[in-house]
């Protein structure tokens, strides 16, 4: 009896291939990054790593075209250090910064490019008040058309 060979798809590793990444620069969603980059969609996967910028809730007056270049700076500075993370990994890195509420922007970007896994972290910047999951985890979970993942 010969066994017919293995086609080449079927010994591929099966994972999802593009993957969107909220980012917000607050430990957790940095270890979300890392658990995006770390090669759960095998190597040539697309990770999409979205910032949402939006002013914060408590500001009277609105941000001066300097205050958002330096916060957008910023994090496009920190999401060029996960490269290094990506390339290890063979990842594909695209990095985003969307004006938006985090959820709505996270939810846009992972329809655009037909995602196949969405990851957040438990919690951001802004909801230290939460005890398990923010308030961009808990909406993120309860609106996304794609698995998520929560990372703590």
């Amino acid at each position: 009896m010969t066994v017919p060979p293995t086609p080449p798809e079927a010994t591929t590793r099966a994972g999802p291939r593009r993957i969107v990444v909220a980012y917000d620069g607050s430990p957790p969603s940095e270890r979300a990054v890392r658990f995006a980059l770390s090669g759960i969609g095998g190597p040539d996967a697309e990770v999409w790593i979205v910032h949402a910028d939006e002013a914060p809730h408590t500001v009277a007056e609105p941000r001066t075209d300097e205050e958002r270049g330096t916060e957008v700076g910023a994090i496009e500075q920190a999401l060029r250090t996960f490269q290094s993370t990506a390339d290890a990994a063979r990842v594909h890195v695209h990095a985003w910064v969307r004006e938006g509420t985090p959820a709505t922007v996270l939810l846009a970007a992972a329809g655009e490019v037909h995602a196949d896994l969405v990851v957040v972290g438990t919690r951001g910047l802004r909801s230290a008040g939460r005890l398990l999951l923010g308030s961009v985890s808990s909406e993120v979970v309860a609106r996304a058309k794609q698995p998520v993942t929560v990372v703590p």
